[in-house]
């Protein structure tokens, strides 16, 4: 079975990329989603460029500010020059699609000049933004609608159709025996490790595992509802638990490019660096 682990919100701030940092160091990351508006996206870049293996994503919640001046997509920023959709989802249907699209032409181009390419994949959105993201990954070959599965809401996700018979699904643990929420009073009973090792192992899958590996600042605690989870997803892409799982059920790690492309990008990372998660030593 093959699985894609995946990072999360990579590029929030610097003090966070240090927690995705060691998920990748020490751990199972094998893709990275880039966000491009936020106060970690340089020193994000400057790590990554070294990590080839490591698949990026484009990140396309837009939770900072715009690369353009605020006077050129006012349709999609407050008054504070941040995007207006922070806490209010509905704002992104005022949005001005040919804002929209200058402002993800700027992004993909100060992804490319900082980190010397463009996402493979991205994410994502509705309104006007949605239709302008597209626009531009089609111009640019940067896939999206590839991941099938069940939902948080325990719906069925279809991708597109190019890309069914990848069969690549998001695995989501809809148990609730390894978390309740991500409220800080229900931490101890947050565990990510354990719902990562839930993953039915399916030989006709490619899985995908998102999580947030990441470490806290002042920055990160206002703005997210999302917490000290993420600390204990740096933990849990890193627990021996989780790497002797992946050993015994012999599952290859694979990264978001390999799936689509068939190519062999992170074993022949890990192979390189004679990991005991290198396929070949499992077989050994």
């Amino acid at each position: 079975m093959k699985v894609i682990f995946r990072a999360d919100d990579v590029g929030y701030t610097d003090v966070h990329n240090l927690g995705t940092w060691q998920a990748i160091e020490k751990g199972i990351v094998t893709a990275c989603d880039l966000m491009l508006d936020t106060p970690g996206f340089e020193s994000a870049c400057k790590y990554l460029r070294n990590c080839p293996w490591i698949t990026i994503g484009w990140h396309t919640h837009f939770w900072g500010r715009p690369v353009l001046k605020p006077s050129e997509v006012e349709s999609m920023v407050d008054d504070e020059g941040k995007f207006k959709w922070r806490k209010d989802k509905k704002a992104l249907m005022e949005v001005d699609y040919e804002e929209a699209l200058k402002e993800c032409r700027a992004q993909l181009q100060r992804c490319y000049d900082w980190l010397g390419r463009l996402p493979d994949t991205c994410g994502g959105a509705h309104g006007p933004l949605g239709d302008a993201i597209k626009k531009v990954c089609d111009e640019n070959g940067i896939a999206y609608d590839f991941v099938g599965g069940i939902g948080y809401d325990g719906k069925e996700k279809q991708p597109a159709e190019k890309y069914r018979s990848l069969n690549i699904k998001e695995w989501i643990d809809l148990s609730g025996k390894h978390h309740k929420s991500l409220k800080v009073t229900d931490f101890p009973y947050y565990d990510p490790a354990g719902a990562i090792m839930e993953m039915p192992i399916d030989e006709d899958v490619i899985w995908m595992r998102s999580q947030h590996p990441g470490y806290l600042d002042d920055y990160v605690l206002a703005e997210s509802s999302c917490t000290i989870p993420r600390v204990k997803d740096v933990e849990a892409y890193c627990d021996p638990k989780v790497k002797q799982w992946i050993i015994e059920n012999k599952i290859e790690l694979i990264n978001t490019h390999d799936a689509l492309y068939g190519t062999n990008q992170y074993q022949e990372h890990l192979k390189a660096i004679n990991s005991p998660l290198w396929i070949g030593n499992m077989k050994a």
